[in-house]
């Protein structure tokens, strides 16, 4: 019974994870910046130097740039394939869920419970269908966390191992949103410091071999790239750390005020399984309770989730930069501790309660209408779908050489599409501080005259439309004038027929 029970939910963890994947194309702003250097880093034969175009693009580490190159490469290019690598990650951080949950209590079916938990719950499922390090991260900091609990446990005869697998784990998290991956680590330090078991854990030799393994994965691509490129050290300094924590130069809901995202993000985020905590008000009141943190410490597992949670949740709350995505690391531990909230879906005898088999009938209606609601998306007209975008350039490209400018929005998706050049240029007087920034109008259209090939300038509306035109006209420039879709417009501008 139990083996056809962990099939059965094999294949539909299979199904979540890669079900409707390349129904949607590849929307700006984010999955356009993250495919578009990916397909750049392949087309240049340089997996180190992340690029757009010309463009140096160091906003973020390359491992998911590596994940979507290496499900291109397994798949042929479509946008199954780019997304292939994120819904590995959703799957295995499932599985962690699952052998997080069976360790607690030693008993598969509490394993089983937290993974149904967290795979259906409405962010994880939705992320892991948006190209962002949000899904990869996750992954890399509950393996951390698994890690971590396993070295922890007096009966585990293994601890070294799991420690130097924790300070991997941790290394490849930082390769894939640098700092971010050190979040979980002061959740880890909080619970030894409540067991007052810091001295103990640190010691032997386990320490100086985990930190060289973590600084071998996670910071030798940071040191090429600092000392291959002037100005990247600094820059990843500002953009990675000071940019995300302190200074408000991202302007991301700064503020203690900001934070006030997180609250629905945390309730909506984790439905249907969030609808329980209101069901049991007496564990909700229990959180707010002195007494009942201070029995925390006589319950290993319950204090390791409240740190997995609360902690990462304080930085998030006082860091100057937050998004909704940011709080998905503790969305595993909030599966384990709802999963505790329901009633169990197996008798002893390990065959399915009356509750369980509800629960599960429950789980797969709503996983049906998750992967409908995912299938649908792919039918939604949105103006950032840089597929429908480039079907509506299509028929006007030259045959020759040519090059896609975006003027105010990014268009980096059409990369992904068979670009031959795009490059994206910016009016605003405060634009988004990139490695590299931006270039002006002005200075486009002084390197378009002196190209001398077709230019396709793609308007978010008719307002750019005059100083474009009046740098060309004197130029002798042919320009045709075309509506898009959305009020944008098409600039399509040719050379003099005489330089041709």
């Amino acid at each position: 019974m139990k083996s056809k029970v962990l099939l059965s939910a094999g294949a539909v963890l299979l199904v979540l994870s890669f079900g409707f994947q390349g129904v949607r194309g590849i929307w700006q702003p984010d999955e356009g910046y993250y495919i578009g250097t990916a397909v750049n880093m392949d087309l240049h034969r340089d997996y180190l130097i992340p690029r757009l175009g010309e463009e140096i693009f160091l906003d973020k580490p390359p491992l998911l740039y590596w994940g979507i190159l290496a499900g291109l490469k397994l798949f042929g290019y479509s946008e199954f394939s780019a997304r292939f690598f994120l819904g590995l990650c959703y799957a295995l951080t499932c599985l962690t869920v699952f052998e997080l949950g069976r360790s607690f209590t030693g008993r598969l079916r509490d394993g089983f419970s937290a993974a149904v938990v967290y795979a259906t719950m409405i962010l994880p499922f939705s992320a892991a269908n948006f190209l962002t390090m949000d899904t990869p991260l996750t992954l890399f900091t509950t393996l951390s966390m698994a890690a971590f609990w396993k070295s922890t446990r007096p009966e585990e005869a293994r601890k070294t191992l799991w420690k130097i697998l924790l300070c991997a784990a941790v290394g490849l998290g930082f390769l894939t949103k640098g700092p971010a991956a050190l979040i979980p680590c002061g959740a880890m330090f909080v619970y030894l410091l409540v067991r007052r078991e810091v001295i103990s854990y640190l010691r032997g030799w386990w320490l100086p071999a985990g930190l060289f393994l973590f600084v071998l994965i996670g910071f030798i691509w940071y040191c090429f790239v600092s000392l291959r490129i002037p100005g990247a050290a600094k820059y990843l300094f500002v953009s990675q750390v000071w940019g995300r924590l302190v200074s408000d130069v991202y302007q991301r809901n700064p503020g203690l005020k900001g934070a006030l995202i997180y609250l629905p993000v945390l309730l909506l985020g984790t439905l249907p399984w969030s609808i329980d905590w209101f069901r049991h008000p007496d564990g909700i009141r229990r959180f707010f309770r002195w007494e009942g943190w201070k029995r925390l410490a006589a319950n290993p597992s319950s204090l390791f989730l409240a740190c997995w949670i609360c902690i990462p949740m304080a930085v998030l709350t006082f860091a100057s930069s937050k998004l909704g995505l940011y709080a998905l690391p503790v969305f595993p531990a909030l599966a384990l501790a709802s999963a505790r909230l329901l009633p169990s879906w197996f008798e002893e005898s390990g065959v399915f309660s009356p509750e369980g088999r509800k629960g599960l009938t429950f789980a797969v209606i709503w996983s049906i209408l998750l992967l409908g609601v995912r299938a649908g998306m792919g039918f939604v007209p949105v103006r950032d779908d840089c597929r429908a975008l480039w079907k509506e350039l299509k028929p006007y490209l030259p045959n020759g050489r040519h090059e896609i400018v975006a003027v105010g929005k990014r268009v980096d998706g059409l990369w992904f599409y068979g670009a031959m050049e795009v490059e994206n240029i910016s009016r605003d007087d405060t634009p988004y501080p990139s490695f590299t920034p931006p270039e002006t109008v002005e200075k486009e259209v002084q390197d378009m005259l002196e190209d001398g090939f077709p230019h396709l300038f793609v308007l978010p509306s008719s307002g750019h439309l005059p100083i474009l035109k009046t740098a060309l006209e004197k130029s002798g420039w042919r320009m045709d004038d075309l509506p898009l879709r959305y009020g944008r417009r098409l600039l399509i501008c040719r050379p003099p027929e005489n330089r041709l």
